[in-house]
């Protein structure tokens, strides 16, 4: 039997019914145009150097890039972006570990991503040491806690989260007084999280970050759902990579916090063998250097010697992490070559800072830490024979106990907490104390108001305190992380990038920066704001 011609395909309307389930089919949510379809946005690290928080998007998902802090008040680190589904998220590349890059990840981990986090081997095992010792200072949103009655009254009070059990060491319910707060506003409140809490939420962390982490290493090829994805080494921290991904044939690159070359501790950038389409480049530093990393370094040393033969009591605030060890391994150098004591005592004042010296010291000369540092480095570089690992005393006039003559490595590196702020208070009168930063400086923390212009300030205030400035202030480019525009041009020019992105970015840099890569490049500069979309492809 003769099938009936079907005349509702036929007739003009059946032909644009058709047309309309052929375009559903091609370019709705899940059809073959749209999975083609690749889109960037972000939540952190756009327009500030803090934050770093970009997100690519196709219809598989959302693929995250770092996952970091703010710092000074450049942003929220919490509540989690809703823009950002937690749902929907299929995978997070980390490119290093500094809190402005990783320090959101507890939050998300709260939210309850269980999908992969790529990172590099030395990510991975200095992550195992940050991590949990920043438990106390996240921002998970407003938590249960309590205390026992008994402890009413003391300095500082140890506290514990609602809904653990710690057995016989529980504090029986009918001694338990509970408030509310956010976890890293406790200790000005005098409350610290309990040791047998705090071992439970580090175990926690450490399970999680086991279960999740996926090590890759640089220059060995992997896959991201439609992603080939590749690692290539920076030398900004030890562990530090770039992000590379190829998309239907679109190169992107992610130069996350690119390092100049000549860092005695860590290789080179990597060379560019093919053009990059899209690169997404940092952009914290404006100007060029004065002096280049090694030459700044050499007068850090010469500068050490002049002040300590002076007599002087030298604090250098520094981040926890690898800025400690790497001003350690430069003490020790200068120690080496004479310009300082053979015993010179150097005091590292925070237990993290200790802890990662000796990670550091036992990274070297294993074969699979090799491709992260450069071959001529020593374990001995990071335990010099003056290194004191005590920074207490009970003079109640001088807490740290840093005397004149000795030198001080003093978390945190922007001088707004930790010893670093206690060292202010106690050292900054002292016209025989010299405080040296060693890292950019937020214009909202307190390193940052003492380096900002040509002199420091009169007069600091430091929380309810104030403080007359005596103490010398200087500042080096030494131990930057970061490249600056004249270096970045001599990394990324073989690249031969169409488009590039302007992240990480300090706003009073933007125009100059951007003007200037427009003309050294020959590229498209953007430089986008945050949660702006921008579609990469087609």
């Amino acid at each position: 039997m003769p099938v009936a011609p079907n005349k509702t395909a036929s007739s003009p309307l059946g032909q644009l019914l058709l047309l309309i389930i052929l375009w559903s089919a091609l370019f709705a949510p899940g059809g073959e145009a749209a999975a083609k379809t690749l889109s960037y946005f972000g939540q952190g690290g756009q327009q500030t150097v803090g934050g770093s928080l970009h997100v690519l998007e196709n219809s598989s998902g959302l693929y995250l890039i770092d996952v970091g802090s703010f710092v000074g008040g450049d942003g929220p680190n919490y509540p989690w972006p809703a823009e950002i589904p937690v749902a929907r998220i299929r995978a997070l590349f980390i490119t290093h570990i500094h809190a402005d890059h990783i320090g959101r990840l507890p939050l998300l981990l709260h939210q309850g991503y269980r999908g992969p986090i790529h990172l590099s081997r030395v990510s991975y095992e200095l992550a195992r040491v940050t991590l949990p010792a920043n438990l106390h200072l996240i921002d998970l949103g407003p938590e249960r806690f309590y205390y026992s009655r008994n402890n009413a009254g003391r300095k500082r009070i140890p506290v514990y989260l609602e809904g653990y059990d710690f057995g016989e060491r529980a504090v029986k319910p009918q001694n338990r007084i509970y408030f509310t707060s956010h976890r890293h506003r406790l200790a000005t409140q005098g409350y610290h999280l309990a040791r047998p809490q705090r071992q439970k939420l580090e175990a926690e962390l450490l399970a999680r970050l086991d279960e999740q982490a996926i090590i890759n290493d640089p220059d060995q090829p992997f896959t991201v759902d439609e992603f080939k994805a590749r690692f290539l080494t920076t030398p900004h921290m030890a562990g530090s990579v770039m992000v590379e991904l190829e998309y239907r044939g679109l190169r992107i690159l992610f130069a996350g916090d690119t390092g100049a070359n000549g860092s005695p501790l860590l290789p080179d950038n990597p060379g560019f063998s093919q053009p990059i389409d899209l690169l997404f480049l940092e952009g914290t530093y404006g100007r060029d250097r004065e002096l280049a990393p090694a030459a700044a370094r050499a007068d850090f040393r010469r500068e050490l010697a002049a002040r300590l033969a002076e007599g002087y009591r030298v604090v250098i605030p520094a981040f926890a992490l690898d800025r400690s060890q790497q001003i350690v391994q430069e003490i020790g150098r200068a120690a080496a070559n004479g310009q300082l004591p053979p015993d010179q005592v150097v005091r590292v004042c925070s237990s993290t800072a200790r802890a990662l010296l000796n990670r550091y010291a036992d990274f070297v000369g294993r074969d699979e830490f090799a491709p992260y540092f450069r071959p001529e480095v020593d374990e001995s570089h990071f335990l010099p024979p003056g290194y004191r690992p005590d920074c207490s005393s009970d003079d109640p006039d001088n807490p740290l106990g840093l005397q004149h003559g000795e030198i001080g490595v003093m978390t945190s590196g922007m001088a707004d907490y930790a010893s670093a702020r206690q060292a202010l208070l106690d050292y900054l009168e002292d016209p025989k104390t010299l405080f040296y930063f060693t890292s950019y400086q937020a214009p909202a923390s307190l390193g940052g108001r003492l380096t900002a212009g040509s002199k420091p300030p009169a007069e600091l205030r430091i929380g309810a305190y104030r403080r007359q400035v005596k103490a010398k202030i200087l500042q080096t480019s030494g131990f930057s992380g970061h490249s600056s525009p004249r270096e970045m041009i001599e990394i990324f020019t073989a690249a031969q990038p169409r488009r590039i992105y302007l992240v990480h970015l300090d706003r009073r840099n933007a125009t100059t920066l951007a003007n200037r890569y427009r003309q050294e490049f020959q590229a498209e500069i953007i430089i986008p704001r945050q949660t702006e979309r921008h579609q990469l492809y087609p």
